[in-house]
């Protein structure tokens, strides 16, 4: 593969400043409200912040990051358009490692990877909606390698990796030494990506791309494309086909994501908003896989 498809870390660790997207709060429908606000708070740490347009809201200390509503019938389907998972980002090693004790302790099913770019752990609320809980590690990652039969990394000391091994677990509870895993979310956490599934890449790209994201991984070849924000750490949006190619979107009463809002820090930025209509808000609408989308400006357009 060449390198003009691929953006070495490298080359992204130059990019200071702020990032010119930012995730602002997520909104997503479940079937039972009572059982999933539960399960959120008992996974995750996350705060009760109180009703919110029929929902509850759910964050930190700090600020609310998302909003449960009740309305579905069924749980999450693969097979359709939206939402492969969210990502919570947390804002150092102790945190992830108390939120990793936490989970553990409370024997709640768990996929820890370490990406390189990224340690992660997944889980699954209890409608099958796809939760990943990141703390992100950019100076370990250094170049991305070949990637025509699957993926490849380098970190920064030259070793290669495919970026889904195992984390270590005990290496990584060794962090939580001494601390409650009972405690709340760090205020530091943050809505650090999402992870959406497409009809088709390109597409998908382009239209993103128009918001003020940028190209960062191009595997069309394995269903999968990465986007940045321009900043740092490059892996802000995720789009695959994994579920097969032109899938139908989620079913109206089906648990799904339900909204979202990025803060854009410049309008300048967004150099085509197609389907997206001017609002007291900024700009509304309907993303790709048809989920409602609100982009915040910091002045209209």
């Amino acid at each position: 593969m060449q390198s003009q498809t691929l953006k070495p870390a490298e080359q992204a660790n130059k990019t200071v400043g702020p990032e010119r997207l930012n995730w602002k709060i997520i909104e997503l429908q479940v079937t039972d409200l009572d059982r999933a606000t539960g399960f959120w708070i008992e996974a995750l740490g996350l705060r009760n912040l109180g009703p919110h347009g029929g929902g509850i809201a759910l964050g930190t200390g700090e600020r609310a990051l998302f909003i449960l509503h009740p309305g579905a019938r069924a749980p999450a389907n693969p097979r359709h358009l939206g939402m492969y998972h969210v990502a919570l980002g947390v804002p150092d090693q102790a945190a992830f490692s108390r939120l990793l004790a936490r989970l553990t302790a409370r024997r709640i099913p768990i996929a820890p990877v370490d990406h390189l770019m990224g340690k992660s752990i997944y889980i699954s609320d209890p409608d099958g909606l796809g939760i990943e809980i990141t703390f992100e590690t950019p100076w370990r990652f250094g170049r991305f390698g070949e990637m025509s039969h699957g993926f490849s990394l380098y970190d920064a000391d030259g070793r290669a990796h495919n970026g889904r091994e195992r984390l270590d677990v005990a290496a990584e509870l060794a962090h939580a030494r001494g601390a409650n895993p009972d405690a709340p979310l760090a205020d530091g956490a943050f809505l650090a990506h999402l992870h959406l599934q497409v009809a088709a890449l390109e597409p998908a790209i382009a239209w993103f791309e128009g918001l003020g994201f940028s190209k960062n991984l191009m595997l069309p070849h394995l269903g999968f494309s990465d986007l940045s924000a321009g900043g740092t750490y490059t892996h802000r949006l995720a789009l695959n086909t994994w579920a097969g190619k032109n899938l139908a979107p989620a079913p109206p009463d089906m648990a799904r994501l339900l909204r979202y809002e990025l803060d854009v820090s410049d309008p300048s930025i967004v150099v085509s908003a197609p389907d997206l209509e001017r609002s007291v808000l900024g700009l509304t609408g309907r993303d790709p896989t048809g989920t409602h989308i609100c982009v915040n400006l910091p002045i209209a357009l």
